[in-house]
């Protein structure tokens, strides 16, 4: 009897589930980005999985029936800690309210071996409207002229039509798409010819209702510095992408009412209208006489790196500039010539950064002064000034003063004075100075005079040509901080070498696309920098048409016209390209730089 209830016992211990044997270790969170919108908003529900079990289920929602609920795509994490894994999902649903009210969002459930699991329970506030809706403009785009809505558009605006010089404006370009995409969109960005151009933060992606239909969008945000004032254009973008279609329905066919199961690739395109914006001058009322084209709104701080030093010896004072606006243009500060130091212009860097849509940054000049006496010295205050385009004024602000202490030379920095020499008496025996000579004799002096040794023409002319190279240098660096087009003609050649640089390190059969990309990128980065013009939309035949007004050889511009070509079905076929035409394609983009270097670009 004792072998037969053994038996059962291990029966019944095979034939049991997994799941008595333990629990599952999962957990369900939920969360939503806003805890109260307005009607025609929209709240993001984000459900977060997290087990220590691989290939977990997708969580059943609960009713949301006062939402319209659309599916915004999944995250998945894996991490293995000591060991041990744990997976993370996160779902993410777009939730469009229909009615005002205040909603209980009941627990997301998930079923895994035979448990159940349950999450956390929230609640969404819904208020009247918000007053906010689809601007009407938006849902003319988004209509054809047949009165249907359109399958992809694209709309661009700026954050305002009247600026100043160099005064940034926001460009936003929207991608909006209701269908299927069978490729990744092509995207032309708009020409800005008379801009100087500074991408922001990185894309956004999210839902918009327009007339009924959802709509996917794409936003692409770009700040923009005008160079000169006038009525400027910023040119059209466009977008090109394989879209859904339903195939055309068949007469008489038995097999027509399956038609709108099946859908095809079309390729469409999609373009933005151009936008004409008022550039106005900068106001001469109140302009300071020393203000040089700074625009925006900064802070400036000053630091030494040394506060007691000897007399002749340099100290490095930092004059760090920060805030708001074009800092690329950001001009050196005005530092006046002072009777106790010798000022020499050390370097300068800079870092841009941009917040909530605005650019900005840091940028760092360096100046050495060199005591010329001992005794507690003062730097002056370095002063900047700049026209902020917030409050339609020009402001100036200044350093605080610096105190160093300059020590005297211990020793051999002074010579003693000379005491007075007693006057020479002539005796009468002194005839050699009443002897006048009928012969000059040799006027030559036993040795040259010390003014014509080279020894003292170096010594004495050297700080000549110091002072007037780095008169020279300062004066052409402030050119490159106030002229735009100057100071991109100027770093072109860098910019290219650069690109053909990451080329070269690219050239393989398993990198052709980034290979081909950077050479594209040397090449129209060159002549956009040296034309002064946006390389967004420069195309490939747009730029051999600059090239052959600009008088390059017909051979030259077969060439070029034969490297685009390669460099366009390398995006699309790049395992078909061989080492041999990657290496040619070099050879053939060097030799290229090498003769646009030469030209003289109108």
């Amino acid at each position: 009897m004792s072998n037969l209830l053994k038996k059962i016992f291990v029966l019944a211990l095979l034939m049991a589930p997994p799941a008595t044997y333990g629990q599952a270790d999962i957990s369900i969170q939920i969360s939503l980005n806003r805890e109260s919108i307005s009607l025609g908003e929209q709240a993001v529900l984000t459900a977060t999985i997290t087990g220590t079990v691989k290939n977990l289920p997708k969580p059943d929602l609960p009713n949301l029936s006062a939402f319209n609920v659309y599916s915004q795509g999944t995250s998945t994490n894996i991490s293995i800690v000591n060991g041990k894994m744990t997976s993370s999902y996160s779902y993410q649903y777009i939730l469009q309210p229909i009615k005002p009210g205040t909603f209980p969002i009941k627990p997301v459930t998930l079923v895994y071996n035979n448990q159940r699991f349950v999450s956390n329970e929230l609640t969404l506030t819904v208020v009247g409207s918000s007053g906010v809706s689809t601007p009407k403009s938006l849902q003319q785009q988004a209509t054809t002229t047949g009165g249907d809505n359109r399958d992809i558009f694209l709309t661009a605006e700026v954050d305002k039509k009247t600026a100043y010089v160099n005064e940034q404006m926001k460009l936003t370009v929207k991608f909006f798409t209701a269908v299927q995409l069978y490729s990744q969109p092509e995207y032309n960005a708009p020409q800005t010819t008379d801009f100087w151009a500074n991408a922001l933060e990185g894309q956004k992606s999210y839902y918009q209702i327009i007339n009924s239909r959802r709509y996917n969008v794409i936003e692409i945000s770009t700040a923009l510095f005008p160079t000169r004032p006038g009525e400027l254009q910023i040119g059209s973008a466009m977008v090109t992408a394989m879209v859904a279609v339903k195939r055309q329905p068949r007469a008489n066919d038995p097999f027509a009412m399956f038609d709108d199961m099946f859908t095809q690739g079309e390729q469409r395109s999609a373009r933005s209208n151009p936008l004409k914006v008022k550039i106005l001058p900068l106001p001469l009322e109140g302009k300071p006489v020393t203000y040089s084209g700074t625009v925006g709104n900064y802070e400036i701080e000053s630091s030494p790196d040394k506060l007691t030093l000897d007399v002749n010896q340099p100290v490095t004072v930092q004059y760090k500039i920060s805030g708001t606006g074009n800092i690329k243009t950001v001009a050196e500060p005005d530092i006046s010539e002072t009777m106790d130091f010798r000022i020499y212009r050390a370097s300068s860097n800079e870092k841009i950064s941009s917040i909530n849509g605005v650019v900005g940054g840091t940028k760092i000049f360096e100046e050495t002064y060199i005591p010329k006496r001992a005794g507690k010295l003062e730097i002056p205050p370095v002063k900047l000034d700049f026209f902020d385009p917030r409050v339609k004024r020009y402001k100036s602000i200044a350093s605080k003063p610096i105190t160093i202490d300059v020590k005297p030379i211990a020793s051999g920095g002074t010579e003693a004075p000379l005491g007075a020499v007693p006057g020479l008496v002539v005796e009468q025996n002194a005839k050699d100075i009443r002897y006048i000579k009928t012969e000059p004799g040799n006027l030559e002096l036993p040795r040259p005079l010390v003014l014509l040794t080279p020894l003292y023409v170096i010594a004495n002319g050297l700080p000549v040509v110091l002072l007037a190279i780095i008169f020279i240098n300062k004066k052409r660096r402030e050119k490159l901080a106030t002229d735009i087009g100057y100071a991109r003609s100027r770093t072109a050649k860098k910019l290219a070498r650069k690109h053909l640089s990451a080329a070269r390190k690219l050239a393989h059969v398993n990198q052709t696309a980034a290979f081909y990309a950077e050479l594209r990128q040397a090449i129209f980065s060159f002549v956009a920098n040296k034309m002064n013009i946006s390389p967004h939309g420069l195309t490939g035949d747009g730029l051999l048409d600059i090239l052959k007004e600009s008088g390059v050889e017909t051979n030259t511009l077969e060439n070029t016209r034969e490297l685009f070509k390669r460099a366009d079905f390398a995006q699309y076929a790049p395992g078909t390209i061989g080492q041999e035409k990657i290496d040619e394609s070099l050879r053939l983009a060097e030799e290229l730089l090498v003769k646009l270097e030469e030209i003289r670009f109108a």
